[in-house]
């Protein structure tokens, strides 16, 4: 799960902005503010943030102390943050110098914008080793929370005893803090369920037969039921 605060003053471009970001990806959790103070509450929280979308100018506040540029100062001092992606949106091209420089943002984005614009740049920040890999916690059965990559996930299946089983590329593990459905829409960008028993990651699929009905992940066969081929299919389409 990738975690995103938008700081940004106009309602319709704020409303725009969350949009596009949930569109694109819906594994993102976001926070909004639109104001100086709110914003930052937000930072200063126990919520530790992946990627910050910063309005340059609030209209309604002193430009100089309660500005996005302050604010983006704030965040690059702080030491969690020291390399978190940070991108300016402005509509003042002569602010753009300073936004680079003094807070070393990752981007910045003029506007008016396009919603092609920001999923470009979110493409970028996405594969960026600034941005770390999204992880999966869990409270394994057997004792003790785990938060291992999801990249290391095969598939999700059910255990015995209502346990819910997490095959990986390292082992297995089990939980019996979440059903398959849960997990569904929790971890809904790069998983596909493919069968009433199975979630599967879609980055470890190497092939699929659509004659037996099956998937190939990791010399395993998975099975697709028949509720769940087209949605299988849409997911795996350019990929294989």
């Amino acid at each position: 799960m990738y975690r995103v605060l938008i700081v940004e003053d106009q309602p319709a471009q704020l409303l725009a902005l969350q949009k596009i970001l949930e569109s694109y990806n819906e594994n993102f959790e976001i926070k909004t503010s639109s104001d100086y103070d709110t914003a930052y509450h937000i930072v200063t929280g126990s919520t530790i943030f992946d990627l910050f979308l910063l309005d340059i100018k609030f209209q309604e506040q002193d430009w100089e102390n309660y500005s996005g540029l302050t604010l983006g100062h704030f965040i690059r001092s702080m030491h969690c943050y020291q390399y978190t992606p940070i991108v300016f949106i402005t509509s003042i091209p002569e602010k753009i110098y300073e936004a680079l420089n003094d807070t070393h943002c990752y981007h910045y984005i003029l506007k008016p914008y396009t919603a092609t614009d920001i999923t470009q740049l979110l493409n970028d920040i996405l594969h960026s080793p600034l941005v770390k890999d999204p992880s999966f916690s869990f409270t394994e059965f057997w004792g003790g929370q785990l938060s291992i990559p999801e990249k290391s996930i095969l598939y999700f299946c059910p255990g015995m005893y209502r346990r819910i089983q997490i095959v990986t590329i390292n082992g297995i593990f089990q939980t019996t803090e979440y059903t398959l459905s849960q997990l569904e829409n929790l971890l809904h960008h790069g998983f596909v369920r493919c069968h009433r028993k199975y979630l599967v990651n879609i980055c470890h699929i190497t092939s699929y037969d659509c004659t037996r009905k099956t998937l190939s992940l990791s010399n395993q066969e998975i099975p697709v039921g028949r509720n769940y081929k087209s949605s299988v299919e849409n997911a795996i389409r350019g990929i294989l």
